[in-house]
Order: C-alpha cells, then sequence, then structure tokens
C-alpha cells in the first residue's frame, strides 16, 4: 500500500492560520495533525491522532479542518 495523504493550510478572517493533515500509513493506520498559530506564527495548538475513532482518511480530514477552524476563529488577536 502507499501512504496516501490530505492537507489543508488557511488563513482565517482574524489572521489565524490553520495546517490539517491526515494519512493513511503503510501499516493502514491513520495519522491525523491539526495546527493552528497566530497571526504572528506562534503556536495556539499543536496536536496529532486527534480523529475520532471509526472515521475514514476523508471524513478525519473534514473533522479535523471544522475543528481546526473553531479553535482558530474563537481566537482573539491583535
Amino acid at each position: 500500500m502507499t501512504e496516501r495523504y490530505l492537507n489543508h493550510s488557511e488563513t482565517l478572517s482574524n489572521g489565524c492560520k490553520i495546517k490539517v493533515r491526515s494519512e493513511i500509513l503503510r501499516d493502514g493506520s491513520l495519522k491525523m495533525f491539526i495546527g493552528i498559530y497566530k497571526p504572528d506564527g506562534s503556536v495556539i495548538v499543536e496536536d496529532n491522532d486527534l480523529a475520532p475513532d471509526g472515521l475514514d482518511m476523508e471524513d478525519a480530514f473534514e473533522w479535523g479542518i471544522d475543528r481546526a477552524k473553531k479553535i482558530g476563529s474563537g481566537q482573539k488577536v491583535e
């Protein structure tokens, strides 16, 4: 099996940046990364393996994007 992955990067309206990666590894396991950053680049959240059990790669990816947007949009930045 070849590794498959999806990446998403976006700048939110408040200037925060999000990065989400969903990846199926060669052993078939799902690896997730969610990163949320202030406009100056400082880390708000960087976390792995956040996807709820039972989601396939695409659903985990969408879940991760939604989660990152909610956290990032809720930040008060100057």
